[in-house]
Order: structure tokens, then C-alpha cells, then sequence
């Protein structure tokens, strides 16, 4: 009775709120509440269950590392047997890449906030590009994910296709309104264009964490600018990236 009741206050608040409440997230619950799992603390359903399995993920990898990490740890960590984290996530890597899908999108958002205005885009995609670069630095979890051991393991393969993915679709209608535009080289493909795009930032991410040039802001944007840009955009389109601001000297 104690457990029917724990599962049916919260879905009687959620419908009073007006949310819907399927049949599949009471199973949860109801499983849950039943097991035992979950540190007696069952979630409310599926998107708390996965929340909860993912922080427990990190504070794996920060315990273990990301390449030692295993399931049974996270099921550990959260309580409850690994065929709990299998029913989520369907593999190691795919806990992972839902990792760093969840702590990248911040840096998703601010991308896509800079891309948006009637600035020329070559100025947006210069500031969009290498604000994510920035973001990703100072993100302790990002900067794990992103390092250069950690691209070359197998664990981190899904991860990175995934991030590179959600990044590719949110270029990608902008890249295209630049093609219409004339912003764009008139020969190439717009996937391909978000794609490249996407494969040089990590690269010069990985350049900078490998080298720990945190302070090398304007070499990054000199090379986004210079040769990045140029690359993608035509001729005319391509100038219009603002230049490195300059300080003046003082009149002695």
C-alpha cells in the first residue's frame, strides 16, 4: 500500500498540472518501488531514471576514469543491477555519448544563439565556432571527454559522433540559408560543409588541450578566420569577418 501510494501522489500531481502520465513511466515506478532498487528511492519515471544514471556515470569517470568506467560500476553507483542500465542505454558507449550530450548542451544552445541574428555569417559562424571551442575548454567534464585520450579510445567513439551530429544539425540550416544567400562556395554541399566545419573545431580543440594553450584565444580566432572561413564561404562573404580588435596606443 506504502509503495502504491508513493507512485500515485506524484502522478495525481502531474495530472493536475496538466502533464500527461503514460502507462510506461507508472511501470517504472511501480518496478522500481517494487525491487527495492534505486536506494529505495524510485524514480518518478523514465527521464529521472535516466538523469540518475548518468550522473552516476560521472561520478565514475571521475572515480575511475572514463576508460575504466564499466556498467557494473554505474549500476553500482545508482543502485540497482545492470540490466537497469541496459534497459536505458545500450551500451557502455552509449552512456557516454548521452554524457556528453547532456553537459554539451549548453554549448549547443550558445552556438545556435550566435548563429541566429543579420549579422553577415561569416561574423557568426567565426563567433559561433569559436565560442563552442571556448565553451568546451572551460567545461571540466567536456574537457575530459574531449581530450585527446579519450578520442582515441573505443569508449569515447559513440560520444563523439553523437556530439559532432547534434552540432552538424545545428548548422546545418544556417549553412543552408547561406548557400541561398550566395554566402556560401557555389560547389559545395551544405552537409558536407557543417561536417568539415564540425571535424576542424574538434581538431582544433584537441590542438589546444593537448597543448594547454587555454590563453591562445586570438591565434584560434586567426586561424578560424584565415583559413577556416575562407575555406567554406565565398570570396566576398569571406572578408566580411571582423578582423582581432587592436588596442591603441596611448598618445605620449
Amino acid at each position: 500500500m506504502c509503495a502504491a501510494a508513493a507512485v500515485d501522489l506524484p502522478a495525481r500531481r502531474r495530472a493536475s498540472r496538466g502533464q500527461i502520465v503514460t502507462p510506461s513511466r507508472l511501470r517504472v515506478t511501480e518496478k522500481a518501488a517494487r525491487s527495492g532498487t534505486w536506494g529505495d528511492r524510485p524514480p518518478i519515471d523514465d527521464d529521472q531514471a535516466r538523469s540518475r544514471l548518468l550522473d552516476a556515470a560521472e561520478a565514475c569517470y571521475e572515480r575511475h576514469g572514463v576508460s575504466r568506467t564499466t556498467v557494473d560500476d554505474i549500476a553500482k553507483e545508482a543502485s540497482v543491477h545492470r540490466t537497469t542500465v541496459y534497459r536505458y542505454f545500450g551500451s557502455r558507449d552509449d552512456v557516454l555519448a548521452f554524457v556528453l550530450l547532456r553537459e554539451s548542451a549548453s554549448v549547443i544552445e550558445g552556438a545556435e544563439q550566435t548563429l541566429n541574428g543579420n549579422r553577415p555569417f561569416a561574423n557568426r559562424l567565426l563567433d559561433a565556432l569559436d565560442g563552442a571551442i571556448a565553451a568546451v575548454e572551460k567545461s571540466r567534464w567536456l574537457r575530459v571527454l574531449f581530450s585527446a585520450e579519450s578520442l582515441t579510445m573505443t569508449v569515447a567513439a559513440a560520444a563523439s559522433t553523437a556530439f559532432r551530429d547534434r552540432i552538424r544539425q545545428t548548422l546545418r540550416p544556417y549553412v543552408d540559408a547561406a548557400k541561398a544567400n550566395g554566402e556560401l562556395r557555389e560547389q559545395l554541399d551544405p552537409d558536407a560543409v557543417a561536417d568539415w566545419l564540425v571535424r576542424v573545431a574538434q581538431m582544433l580543440l584537441m590542438d589546444h588541450l593537448a597543448e594547454g594553450q587555454h590563453d591562445a584565444r586570438l591565434d584560434r580566432r586567426a586561424t578560424l578566420r584565415n583559413f577556416v572561413i575562407p575555406g567554406v564561404l565565398s570570396p566576398g562573404a569571406a572578408d566580411t569577418a571582423t578582423p582581432p580588435t587592436r588596442t591603441k596606443r596611448a598618445k605620449r
